[in-house]
Parts: structure tokens; C-alpha cells; sequence
């Protein structure tokens, strides 16, 4: 990056209030997005090592809905 951490810091806040707000948006939801795209990358990785990458998207939801079931079913006894 060529712009120092300082130097960013010193544009930021020369930036009228409503700006920032935009601005602080727009990086809460970059990071969103990059979390989203790491995750994804992370779970077909999963996915490929247990051989079920090229299964259908139907069958992994249901698969991960009787886990969810499972889980809860443990963890919620009455």
C-alpha cells in the first residue's frame, strides 16, 4: 500500500461526518464479504478433501440440516 496508515488516517477524518459513516459502511461491509468468501473457500475445501464437492447442493443441506437436527436435539433436551 502506498499510502501510509497515517496518511489514511489524516484523509479520514478530513472527511465531513456523513462521509465517514458511508466509509465505515462500505469497510464493514467489504470485510463481510471477504469473511463470507473465506468461509466458502474454506468449506469446498472441506468439501473436496471429503469427496462430496461435486454433490448435489440438495443433498449437502439436508446432510447439514440432520446435523443441525442432531446437534439440537443433544445440546436442547427437555
Amino acid at each position: 500500500m502506498s499510502v501510509s496508515i497515517n496518511e489514511l488516517a489524516e484523509n479520514i477524518v478530513a472527511l465531513a461526518p456523513q462521509e465517514q459513516e458511508e466509509l465505515i459502511e462500505k469497510v464493514a461491509t467489504l470485510n463481510f464479504l471477504r469473511g463470507l468468501e473465506a468461509l466458502s473457500r474454506k468449506y469446498r475445501e472441506r468439501l473436496a478433501h471429503e469427496g462430496k464437492l461435486h454433490q448435489p447442493a440438495p443433498e449437502v443441506l439436508a446432510e447439514l440440516d440432520k446435523l443441525r437436527e442432531e446437534i439440537a436435539a443433544h445440546d436442547y433436551r427437555a
